[in-house]
């Protein structure tokens, strides 16, 4: 394999897997790695030993050739064997693993950015946040309540201001737009695309979403005519036949608030309709560079009827055992991976 994919743990480079996975998304916060040696049984001749110089709980980078791919732990060391043989995997995950596993220090944030909220839940963990372009707007009245995990709290926060957060190669934290960056290669049919898989379903589809709120009202404006008042509408065209979905807004909602709700709603599913995963040989675009989650990529596939669209890649996924080196990419377009805006709480809402 051209691109040779090394465990660097304590000093020493491991290679020589017979399978490899390596995954990272912006819908994950954390990539992983999952690689496999396969041997003769120990005895037998020809064989030698496994590794033993690797532990779990062990620093790890792994690399693509010469690019660094993850910066994590090893969190696992499987062995599987039979009669004929024995393998023994090694798996892990990115530093960012800790903040999806762990527990947030119970806290209220108040006043602060995105970037210094999710900076503050990530310290203890030796995680470094970088800003790849959300607002520097401060925040109101965010609580990290007791057991919630830093995923559950920075989520609160990333809602504010329909931001996302993911990991980078070096394990640090992300946090930004959906389709920050920019594919060089185009998925093309008939060309680099090898095969599709997606399923077009329409199952959280609705002909109609009705999105009703609450607000603080006064003494000729309360209970349940103020709920009744704060009522927003809006269509799918594409869904023909009686589908109503009505949800409810959460907070001191406006009658905007719902009304971007509705409209939210309409557009994330009608978008997660269009999800695709395409299979492409190799790891590599056109000019060298490894496909990445979060950038956008022009597709053209006249068998889904997309032509010449601009997509966003959700997640990667490298491959590489007896079917070849493939890379899978799972792409939408964007408005499938905006998270829903949250509605900041206001000193009022605490009565309500």
């Amino acid at each position: 394999m051209t691109d040779a994919v090394i465990l660097r743990v304590n000093g020493r480079d491991w290679g020589g897997w017979t399978r490899v996975q390596l995954s990272a998304g912006i819908e994950r916060l954390s990539r992983d790695f999952n690689v496999d040696i396969t041997r003769q049984w120990p005895g037998e001749p020809g064989s030698a030993s496994l590794p033993t110089r690797i532990q779990k709980g062990d620093a790890v980078e792994v690399l693509v050739g010469e690019d660094k791919v993850l910066t994590g732990w090893i969190e696992a060391t499987p062995i599987r064997y039979d009669a004929k043989s024995i393998s023994m995997g090694i798996t892990g995950r990115s530093k960012t693993a800790d903040l999806i596993d762990c527990t947030a220090s119970p806290t209220d944030f108040d006043g602060k950015t995105l970037h210094q909220i999710a900076s503050e839940l990530a310290r203890p963990f030796g995680i470094n946040v970088i800003n790849q372009g959300v607002p520097t707007t401060r925040l109101q009245r965010l609580q990290a309540d007791y057991g919630e995990t830093v995923h559950e709290v920075l989520n609160k926060a990333l809602g504010l201001q329909q931001a996302l957060a993911w990991d980078d190669e070096d394990g640090n934290l992300l946090i930004g737009k959906v389709g920050t960056d920019r594919a060089t290669t185009a998925l093309v049919y008939g060309e680099n695309i090898l095969s599709c898989d997606t399923e077009q379903s329409i199952r959280d589809r609705f002909s109609e979403y009705q999105v009703a709120g609450q607000r603080s009202g006064d003494d000729a404006d309360f209970g349940e005519a103020t709920l009744t008042m704060l009522r927003a509408h809006a269509k799918d065209p594409r869904i023909r036949r009686y589908r109503p979905c009505h949800l409810p807004q959460s907070g001191n909602a406006t009658l905007a608030s719902c009304r971007e709700r509705a409209e939210f709603e309409a557009q994330q599913r009608a978008a997660r309709t269009e999800e695709t995963t395409y299979t492409v040989q190799g790891w590599r675009q056109g000019d060298g560079r490894l496909w990445q989650p979060n950038q956008r990529v022009i597709v053209l596939d006249p068998v889904l009827g997309v032509h010449h669209r601009e997509r966003v890649i959700s997640e990667v996924v490298y491959t590489h055992n007896e079917g070849g080196t493939l890379c899978q990419l799972r792409v939408a377009p964007e408005a499938a991976y905006i998270p829903p805006l949250q509605e900041q709480k206001s000193e009022e809402d605490d009565f309500f």
